[in-house]
């Protein structure tokens, strides 16, 4: 609802015979940690354990270059080498294992979500599915600080026929899901507005999917628009839905709304590991972060995230 309110290491052996230079400024800094968090990533990655020469070629990097960063990362039991290829070593996986825990939606998506609303200043919300009783809950909330603005307290539970967030995560459920849905949920009309035929619903999810983005303009509340976008894990499933509510008379430049959404949503999938998604917000501004690249190219991502930094900008240095 719409509610006014006041307010070192033993060394690894590689592929070839290249030589550790003594230094390399290049790699100092931000820039090789960025550059070794991208190598372990690659390689988590990867069928097939990459060799010395395919790390080069992939992540755009000099052989030597990675040799000063993979020694260490081999000695301290990060990543291993076996007959010249390079897997995850013990350490990694411990480092997984104490992370996973503590591994929380809200410690992925908050700065995300706290960014979106710099941007726009309106509430943005997680929703997640309960599959049993057919409706979108919302788990996560940051809201407008503006005197009028959308509000919800967190739980609150909205129909999947006639939500951004319901219809994202229909439209992403499994087949056996939506035609069980459809047949047997009882549409009701919330406002003039809110659709109400299951065939019309029916037609829509596979816009929503091609889009990646569902957008409502008063059917759940009259005067409320709502933009939602899928969350994606490590696995490719959509485990909740990214939303910006905000009274319909703010939303009159709604491409640009869906866009940051969508921009969003990719981010908090990036978080968790999934392979088609990546960083686009500003949050990695000056960490060497590409702005936008095609999904699922780790070859892509990679070397844009590794590319040299020219020597000019090192010296000068945000009810739905």
């Amino acid at each position: 609802m719409i509610k006014p309110t006041t307010k070192s290491a033993s060394p690894a052996p590689g592929d070839g015979d290249i030589q550790e230079p003594v230094s390399d400024r290049g790699d100092a800094g931000p820039r090789s940690l960025i550059r070794t968090l991208r190598i372990i990533e690659y390689i988590a990655a990867a069928t097939e354990g990459p060799t010395l020469a395919h790390l080069s070629a992939e992540l755009d990097a000099p052989k030597s270059s990675l040799l000063g960063l993979l020694r260490p990362l081999c000695g301290f039991g990060y990543i291993v080498n076996t007959k010249g290829r390079y897997e995850l070593g013990p350490a990694a996986y411990r480092l997984g294992v104490a992370i996973m825990p503590v591994l929380s939606m809200s410690k992925i998506a908050i700065p995300i979500m706290r960014e979106l609303l710099d941007h726009c200043n309106e509430t943005v919300l997680i929703a997640t599915l309960d599959r049993g009783a057919g409706r979108a809950t919302y788990v996560e909330k940051i809201e407008s600080s503006r005197s009028i603005r959308y509000t919800v307290p967190l739980g609150t539970a909205r129909p999947l026929y006639c939500s951004a967030a319901g219809r994202v995560l229909l439209a992403y459920a499994d087949e056996e899901y939506i035609g069980h849905y459809l047949k047997t949920e009882t549409f009701v009309p919330l406002t003039p507005q809110t659709l109400t035929r299951p065939a019309d619903l029916k037609k829509l999810l596979p816009t929503i999917r091609e889009q990646g983005m569902a957008v409502t303009s008063g059917e759940v509340s009259s005067d409320v628009a709502g933009f939602a976008a899928p969350i994606f894990d490590h696995q490719g499933e959509v485990i909740a839905s990214l939303t910006m509510a905000a009274p319909v008379s703010r939303t009159r430049s709604p491409q640009q709304i869906a866009k940051r959404v969508k921009a969003a949503a990719e981010s908090i999938s990036f978080g968790f590991g999934h392979a088609g998604a990546t960083l686009k917000t500003t949050l990695t501004e000056g960490f060497y972060a590409p702005s936008a690249i095609s999904p699922g190219s780790t070859a892509a991502r990679l070397s844009t995230a590794l590319a040299p930094v020219p020597r000019q900008a090192q010296k000068s240095s945000r009810r739905k």
